[in-house]
C-alpha cells in the first residue's frame, strides 16, 4: 500500500501544524525546526529516533470522533509495544481550518516500524 498524493495546500497545512508533546514538560515540534526539548528526551531515554503519529482522520479525511478515538487507542497500544516510551500529543492547525488531533510521540521506534504503523493507520 502506498501513501496517497498530498496536494500542495495540504502539504502547507502540515508544515504549519504545531505538534504538541505532553512529556515531562510540554513542548511543541514543528517540521523543519530543530528542537532542544526532543534532543533532551533522546538523551534522557537513550534513544536516537522517535515518531509523532496519529490515527485521527486517515488520509486527512474527516472521520467521526468515536471512530477516531477507537483508532487512536489501538495506535497507542501498538506504539507501546514498539517503542520505549510513548507520550500523548496533539496536532494543532494554527489557522483553525482543521480540527486538532490526538496524537502520540513514540520514542525509540525505528523508521521501518513507524512507517508500517503509519501505513496501517493511514
Amino acid at each position: 500500500m502506498e501513501f496517497p498524493v498530498v496536494s500542495g495546500e495540504l502539504r502547507e497545512a502540515y508544515l504549519s501544524t504545531h505538534f504538541h508533546v505532553f512529556g515531562p514538560s510540554l513542548f511543541t515540534l514543528r517540521i523543519g525546526e530543530p528542537s532542544q526539548k526532543i534532543a533532551s528526551l533522546y538523551l534522557d531515554h537513550k534513544v536516537s529516533s522517535a515518531a509523532f503519529l496519529t490515527a485521527w482522520n486517515p488520509y486527512s479525511g474527516l472521520t467521526g470522533q468515536r471512530v477516531n478515538e477507537r483508532a487512536q487507542r489501538q495506535l497507542e497500544r501498538e506504539l507501546n509495544e514498539l517503542s520505549t516510551t510513548v507520550f500523548p500529543g496533539f496536532g494543532e492547525d494554527v489557522s483553525g481550518k482543521w480540527p486538532g488531533e490526538q496524537s502520540a510521540l513514540a520514542l525509540g521506534i525505528s523508521w521501518d516500524a513507524a512507517r508500517q504503523v503509519g501505513k496501517k493507520f493511514r
